[in-house]
């Protein structure tokens, strides 16, 4: 039991560093708009949309297993903070120093 919940924490603490790329992100997009950085902000429009599509899908019922099974087996359906390889360079650059 003490395995599974140490488990879930540490998911629980991906996600929320997860989110917090994603905002941070979101935050970002008409400073890049300004600087014409066009496609990283539809890329992050795009990410947008991703989380917006499994926050739907999370409130159906039943909808907590089917979001946990489309980010598992989704790849491309999840945002680009979610990426492991794109992870650690987003989580680096959005973070604070004392949280990497």
């Amino acid at each position: 039991m003490k395995k599974r919940m140490r488990r879930a924490k540490r998911f629980s603490k991906k996600i929320a560093k997860g989110l917090h790329v994603e905002l941070k992100e979101t935050i970002d997009i008409p400073k890049q708009l300004k600087n014409r950085e066009y496609k990283k902000a539809g890329t992050q429009v795009v990410d947008i949309f991703k989380m917006v599509g499994l926050t739907l899908v999370w409130v159906i019922p039943g909808g907590a297993v089917i979001t946990a099974t489309i980010l598992k087996f989704s790849h491309k359906a999840r945002p680009s903070a979610f990426h492991p390889d794109i992870e650690e360079d987003n989580a680096k650059e959005f973070l604070p120093k004392n949280d990497i």
